[in-house]
């Protein structure tokens, strides 16, 4: 937000400095980015007229100009698209100085000598604008009414027609504080920090109430989408530029000009923070206004031009007609003001900020009015803002009158009061502050305080972020100064916080994963609906029901996710294309599903974890490693699950089952749901390169995702130690041929349940499906550890077993003992 000086001092009676004023917002956290200064001496810059305008000879976008600079004819060489013969404008002569430090000098340009420059309004510090030269007719040549008022002659100094320069703040508005989009609301702060007080004229501008008469044909129709709305009629309206004052003040806050009247609703949009929008009366069908959602197929062109197709989400200001304007966003083409126009409507409302939000962001739209009602403008301000677009409006439209009107309000806004301990001002800040000296603060910032304690305090309705008892503490530290509060430590209790078995139990889970190599991400909890959906069908619900965004910022999130899966797939695809060889990732975070209207979403807390690349993460930076040719092998399903099963064993799930599970989007055979003793706690597997290629990755890519919830309370526990045994073990290996369609955990099952208590463990080593494999058969190898509590094993008694064990795997699994 710009805040000119001299509009402050028009509402301000101080006699401090600008830098005084700069610094006095920044302690009370309205930061000032920047002081400018906005015109200046223009030491050799005079007022001058084109005399003749001629294409340059060696240059296309160029002209030659013939220049009356009061000392005689000049020729310049000018690169702007708008100079024409008779043209008044300022010309810097040879040894002028700019206010951005540059000197004129005489010049060749393309060949052609340039006796000076004529300079545009940036050039000059004026404003930003720089589309061509300034034209001092049309910023100048009007008076206060309009009237057309000669310009001093050739070669007088621009300065004495510009007049005194402009000092400018650039402020920085905190997001909660929408009364600082206003020149007022700045003022009330400067006043309050620096203990001035209102003007004359402010306090009458504050006070004025335009009293609409009750005669104009409107109907708010969604009245929760605009509980107020004011229209005024006003008649014998003539059109035309505005003076150099009304310029003068939308130069300041960086706004061109457009004409009288849309000049003075900028005006009071920046002055008082209250949007305002000025429709031809003659153009609206009635004339009626309705105020009301947007119906199926309608569409608008805005003022810029642009075909608009409408949501019924969309609130619309309409005639009896159509829509002729995006309810605090834009105006429509239809209705403009232009120069033909007599007579005009202006609206002054309050919409709900939510409801302007999802328009403008739906049309993608965000205009100097949408930026405040999305944050909140005052309900209450309207009548004095169209008060002073009335009061203005007879200034530079002397035949201006008003005619019909009509306000509408869906009820009176009821007024917030709370209330003040002062031992809670000194318990939130550790200073003790009377409560006269906090009644005195609150006083300067025109909150209305009944004396006792606890004060008695009404919010007034420009201060929507005041809604709790700390909010009063704060206006009241911010008014004594936080550089007054003395630094003390926090008065501890002594108290020591206890993390819950749950934030345990996740600290555990990302430490155990971290120790497995793996890094974790932090990703977007909204999706696309694809991604939603496939990644749901993995987890087995093909129908999910999603949690949908009313008002989505663009198509990559509009559902909230069902799990992290589709964040890490992005990552997994975003590392990929960086050059990374080996993806290791996991993420903690909420799967979100819907639940019956008014009810908030479930939320599962989940882990889950891909690993794609090579079977050792550092194999290719690893100099020991790359002459490693395992770990240079792709990581196969099976180095996945030792992954898996490391992270289980340290989440003290010593036994999970890995059970055969299908679904869409997992590597046939390839995928398994893990459980532990008491409960299902997630699934693991490959990813189908179907499902990959919705990311763009082509290499294979393994998942794991647990259900940090459904861990068991055994899980939790503490770890049990078990003594080594007194007699050596005996160890064997067996290899199985097996039916492909046989599972690791059949054949296991087989194998332990005729083994007998002497089977201390159980490790599969080897699987190969290669060259001497039997048609439609696998390898399975096992390593076997037997031991005996009390006594060394003998050989016939291994043998035993192992027969028991071949018999078994054969008549459960059809499995064939391998020879060799």
């Amino acid at each position: 937000m710009k805040l000119p000086i001299s509009w402050l001092r028009e509402w301000v009676e101080l006699g401090a400095s600008e830098t005084a004023v700069a610094d006095a917002l920044t302690r009370r956290g309205f930061y000032v980015e920047g002081i400018e200064t906005l015109g200046g001496a223009y030491p050799g810059v005079v007022v001058a007229r084109v005399l003749e305008v001629s294409r340059h000879p060696n240059a296309d976008r160029l002209s030659l100009c013939r220049v009356d600079g009061g000392a005689g004819e000049l020729r310049v060489v000018c690169g702007a698209p708008n100079v024409r013969a008779g043209m008044v404008v300022p010309l810097a002569t040879i040894g002028a100085t700019l206010p951005g430090g540059l000197v004129i000098k005489k010049s060749k340009i393309r060949g052609e000598e340039s006796q000076g420059m004529l300079c545009s309004a940036r050039e000059l510090g004026l404003s930003e604008d720089h589309e061509g030269i300034v034209d001092l007719e049309r910023t100048f040549g009007a008076g206060e009414g309009g009237e057309a008022v000669a310009l001093p002659a050739s070669g007088t100094p621009l300065a004495a027609l510009v007049g005194t320069p402009e000092v400018v703040l650039e402020v920085e508005v905190p997001f909660n504080r929408p009364d600082g989009l206003g020149i007022v609301g700045l003022a009330r702060e400067v006043k309050a920090a620096l203990g001035g007080r209102w003007t004359t004229a402010a306090r009458d501008r504050l006070a004025a109430q335009a009293a609409a008469r009750g005669d104009f044909d409107l109907t708010l129709e969604d009245a929760e989408g605009c509980p107020r709305y004011l229209a005024q009629a006003v008649e014998g309206v003539r059109i035309g530029p505005s003076p150099r004052w009304l310029r003068r003040r939308l130069d300041g806050v960086g706004q061109r000009s457009i004409n009288n009247v849309v000049d003075l609703t900028n005006l009071v949009l920046f002055e008082f923070g209250q949007p305002l929008h000025a429709f031809d009366l003659a153009k609206l069908a009635g004339p009626a206004i309705l105020v009301r959602r947007a119906r199926a197929g309608e569409r608008i062109v805005t003022l810029d031009g642009k075909e608009r197709a409408l949501d019924p989400e969309v609130l619309v200001i309409a005639d009896r007609e159509r829509p002729v304007a995006l309810a605090g966003v834009m105006g429509g083409a239809e209705s403009e003001v232009t120069a033909t126009t007599t007579a005009l409507l202006l609206e002054c409302a309050w919409f709900d900020p939510r409801r302007v939000r999802r328009g403008a962001r739906s049309l993608e739209l965000s205009t100097e009015a949408s930026k405040r009602y999305e944050r909140g403008v005052d309900p209450e301000i309207g009548p004095a803002a169209t008060a002073r677009f009335l009061e203005l409006l007879a200034r530079v439209s002397p035949g201006a009158r008003p005619a019909a009107g009509r306000e509408r309000r869906a009820g009176e806004a009821a007024v917030r009061t709370l209330t003040l301990r002062t031992a809670r001002v000194a318990r939130l800040i550790g200073v003790a502050i009377g409560a006269e000296e906090s009644a005195r603060h609150l006083a300067a910032m025109d909150f209305a305080v009944t004396a006792g304690d606890p004060l008695t305090v009404a919010v007034p309705s420009w201060r929507p972020d005041v809604t709790l008892e700390d909010d009063l503490v704060e206006e009241v530290a911010r008014a004594r100064g936080y550089d007054q509060i003395p630094e003390a430590p926090p008065a501890g209790r002594g108290v020591h916080a206890v993390r819950s078995e749950r934030e345990r139990r996740v600290a555990r889970a990302r430490g155990a994963m971290l120790a497995r190599g793996l890094s974790e991400a932090w990703t977007s909890s909204m999706v696309s609906e694809r991604e939603a959906l496939a990644t749901a069908a993995l987890l087995g619900d093909a129908a999910p029901a999603l949690v949908r965004l009313t008002n989505p910022m663009s198509r990559e999130s509009q559902v909230m996710r069902p799990n992290p899966v589709a964040g890490l797939l992005r990552a997994c695809a975003h590392n990929l294309r960086q050059g990374a060889q080996a993806v290791r990732l996991f993420e903690v975070g909420a799967g979100f599903r819907a639940r019956g209207a008014g009810e908030l979403p479930l939320e599962r807390l989940m882990l889950a974890a891909i690993a794609s690349g090579p079977a050792h993460a550092h194999a290719h930076s690893d100099e020991t490693l790359k002459a490693t040719d395992s770990a240079l092998q792709p990581l196969d399903l099976f180095g996945a699950k030792g992954l898996w099963e490391a992270w289980l064993e340290e989440m003290r799930v010593d036994t999970p089952g890995w059970r055969a599970y299908a679904a869409a989007g997992w590597k046939p055979g390839a995928s398994a749901e893990v459980a532990s003793v008491t409960s299902h706690i997630g699934w693991a597997g490959s990813l189908s390169q179907p499902l990959l290629r919705g990311w763009d990755i082509e290499v294979p890519v393994h998942l794991f995702v647990v259900l940090l919830d459904a861990l068991s309370q055994d899980a939790a526990g503490r770890p049990r130690a078990t003594l080594p045994g007194r007699f050596p073990p005996v160890r064997r290996d067996l290899a199985f041929f097996v039916p492909v369609a046989v599972t690791h955990a059949a054949l296991v099952a087989a194998l332990r349940g005729a083994a007998g208590e002497w089977l201390a463990s159980l490790e599969l080593f080897d699987v190969y499906a290669g060259t001497g494999t039997p048609e439609g058969m696998k390898s399975l190898a096992f390593a076997l550890r037997f031991q005996h509590p009390e006594r060394t094993l003998t050989e016939d008694e291994i043998l035993k077993v192992q027969e028991r064990m071949t018999i078994a795997a054969a008549r459960e699994c059809g499995a064939q003992l391998r020879e060799r």
